[in-house]
């Protein structure tokens, strides 16, 4: 059966109306579920399984505020759902989240790449920004608790933040329950990988608590010739004196040794039509030996937070981390002639270009603030005043050059007289920025909720002699009105300022990133329930924005303006104790001052992800999950170039007894081979193909 164009959302929308009605009727209201502000509570420990229906999150307010009483579009991708998905990436993690284009470079080892309300995302580990330039090493998802995706700009209280949004991962902490668990995975490209997690109580008193997660893989990738191996250990401890103090330390010790998948094969042969056919999708396009995307990631993290009485707690947060990466590629000339870039008349031969970069990075950031929670005038106000710091230090060795001798893209041979570029030292960067901010979060009557803030930043850029400054204001303002039957609607402005701290191809510095945002939308949840219901319109605008260099592969160019313009909806739920459901539809719109598009970008997104426990979700037996995933057409960035739509299915089987779970996750279970984007410069980029991979999971 051919699924077409408008298949899936029409399938969504009655599947998602389906079960927000039985969600409402499954649930009946409750007299104490108004929004009434009362006095805070922090509670630690684990949480109790409730699928995938996270209804409370922290990332878009620094405060435990309900998802439901935030006014800005949130998705949480709860440690089950990942589990549910055998997520392997944080990239994976993504996947069924609206206004999120995930894959939207296909196959690439070096990062998590994926589009965010039509452009980049930042991203921050446990409050902290966790990446800084273009070279770095991707987190580990067994590390994870779970992840927040704050949708638009979020500079009031992050400073660093594209106007896309951010992705908030939140590491698993130590608790005061013990848990211990080991797990082994095999799987398709030679993937082999054993894990632990062990956590629990130091001591009788309860005041001392530790975790031990480590992670160790042996693997390849669809790349011919490219590893994906890894090796993680990640200690922490928890001191809790009493209830009001909490003080965690956290090691992250990770080294990974890949190659580079991203291979910007030519239009011809991947997307248009060579006499040779197809390119393979495992081609590898550099050379075996000297080909490497190595990261070696040393940082020690502190949180810390003390609650002084019922009306202020104080928080400080920091990160030191030393980041080492050797990046060392070739890559294919398809950019001096996009054209035709052959070398020969049968479309067979290109020549290559080689790249090093050999990076160190040096960074400490750390974020302070003081929370007061009090009733003034009739209202009550959760003011959050707090101070942000970031430093970070890079010394760089590049190097570059153009080999020259024909190389086959359907029947390599390697070694063929290629010689290393020289390897050069970089003048240094260093880049500082500082932020004052302030929140208020208020409640008024039975029914009205504002959020309003303020942020002043101030950055520094130095290059070698070179020294630039930028300062920038920020400001958000939310609105909200919540009705008794849990139907809640919004409108917000929010503002973002993004200071780069990489610098291009040819080491010259950016400009910050600017946007504003205007956002309207509703949310849902049922008195009572966990089912959460999101639907959003936005207008967004961006300066210098970041987009693909025409001429370099491996630079990027501040293309002007953009503007764009969204619909999207989500919703997630437990019916019953036998399903979870979610279900996502994104349209999205953008457009460059300079006439281009958004090239990747697909006007239509939709999924809907279910597993159905046999049994019901707390108890031994099978579940069963699928997924589907529909990618809308979407063309380069001149529109004339169109990568065609797809469907991709994924699925889950699963089986529980005791302390064993057994399961086999798939995804793109139909091995379809497709064009994730191409560009204007020339290049195309390969989708992920099938994944199989089977976990033992053991808990003591």
């Amino acid at each position: 059966m051919i699924l077409r164009k408008k298949t899936l959302p029409a399938l969504l929308a009655g599947v998602l109306m389906s079960f927000t009605a039985q969600a409402q009727e499954a649930t009946p209201p409750t007299p104490g579920d108004k929004a009434v502000q009362l006095a805070p509570v922090d509670v630690h420990g684990q949480r109790l399984d409730e699928g995938y229906a996270r209804t409370d999150g922290s990332a878009a307010t620094k405060t435990d505020t309900p998802l439901i009483e935030t006014p800005q579009a949130i998705s949480v991708v709860s440690n089950t759902q990942m589990i549910d998905q055998g997520v392997l990436t944080v990239q994976d993690a993504l996947r069924y989240s609206a206004g999120v284009r995930a894959d939207a470079y296909g196959v690439d080892s070096r990062g998590d790449d994926a589009f965010l309300r039509g452009t980049s995302f930042t991203q921050y580990l446990d409050g902290l920004k966790q990446n800084f330039g273009g070279a770095y090493a991707r987190t580990e998802p067994y590390f994870l608790d779970h992840l927040e995706i704050v949708r638009g700009p979020s500079s009031v209280l992050y400073g660093q933040g594209t106007t896309g949004g951010l992705i908030a991962l939140s590491s698993k902490l130590p608790q005061f329950t013990a848990s211990h668990e080991v797990e082994a995975q095999l799987g398709n490209n030679a993937r082999k990988q054993v894990a632990f997690d062990f956590t629990g109580p130091l001591d009788a008193a309860g005041h001392w608590a530790y975790r031990l997660i480590g992670v160790y893989r042996d693997a390849d990738s669809q790349i011919d010739h490219v590893p994906d191996d890894r090796k993680a250990i990640a200690p922490s401890i928890t001191w809790m004196p009493d209830a009001d103090t909490r003080w965690t330390l956290l090691a992250n010790l990770q080294f990974d040794h890949n190659g580079t998948s991203l291979n910007f094969l030519p239009h011809a042969g991947t997307l248009l039509p060579n006499p040779n056919g197809r390119i393979d999708t495992r081609r590898f396009v550099s050379e075996p030996g000297f080909d490497r995307y190595d990261t070696q990631q040393r940082s020690f993290t502190s949180l810390f937070e003390h609650r002084f009485n019922d009306t202020w707690k104080f928080v400080q947060n920091m990160r030191y981390s030393h980041d080492n990466v050797d990046y060392r590629s070739l890559y294919p000339d398809v950019y001096s002639n996009p054209l035709y870039p052959f070398l020969d008349d049968t479309q067979r031969t290109v020549a290559r270009y080689s790249y090093v970069s050999i990076d160190r990075h040096k960074r400490f950031v750390t974020d302070t603030h003081a929370e007061a929670d009090f009733d003034l005038a009739s209202m009550h106000h959760r003011v959050l005043i707090g101070l942000d710091v970031g430093y970070s230090h890079t010394d760089s060795r590049k190097g570059n050059g153009f080999d020259g001798v024909p190389f086959d893209l359907y029947a390599p041979v390697y070694g063929n007289g290629f010689v290393a570029p020289d390897i050069f030292p970089v003048a240094s960067t260093h880049t500082r920025q500082t932020g004052v901010y302030v929140q208020d979060q208020i409640n008024w009557g039975e029914h009205w909720i504002a959020t309003l803030g303020l942020r002043h930043d101030r950055a520094t850029l130095t290059t070698g002699d070179s020294r630039s400054v930028d300062n920038a204001t920020t400001s958000r303002l939310g609105v909200m009105y919540r009705f008794d039957n849990g139907l809640v609607p919004y409108v917000s402005y929010t503002e973002s300022f993004q200071p780069l701290d990489s610098l291009d191809f040819y080491n010259r510095p950016y400009e910050p990133l600017r946007g504003k945002q205007y956002e309207a939308g509703v949310k849902y949840q049922p008195v009572g329930s966990s089912t959460l219901v999101t639907a959003t319109y936005y207008d967004l605008r961006e300066e210098n924005r970041l987009a693909p260099d025409p001429a370099n592969p491996l630079n990027q160019v501040q293309a002007g303006r953009a503007k764009t313009r969204g619909v999207e909806f989500e919703a997630s739920t437990r019916i019953g104790r036998h399903v979870d459901l979610i279900g996502t539809y994104t349209w999205t719109k953008a457009r460059p001052d300079d006439g281009t598009i958004v090239a990747g970008l697909p006007k239509n997104q939709a999924s809907v992800w279910s597993v159905y426990h046999v049994n019901d979700a707390d108890s031994d037996g099978f579940s069963f999950g699928v997924g589907a995933r529909y990618i809308g057409t979407n063309y380069d960035e001149t529109g004339t170039l169109k990568v065609p739509e797809k469907t991709l299915f994924d699925a889950m089987v699963a089986y529980t007894q005791g302390p064993w779970r057994f399961s086999v996750n798939a995804a793109n279970v139909t091995d379809q081979a497709y064009n994730a984007t191409c560009l204007a410069r020339g290049d195309c980029f390969y989708g992920p193909r099938r994944s199989i991979v089977g976990t033992a999971r053991y808990k003591f």
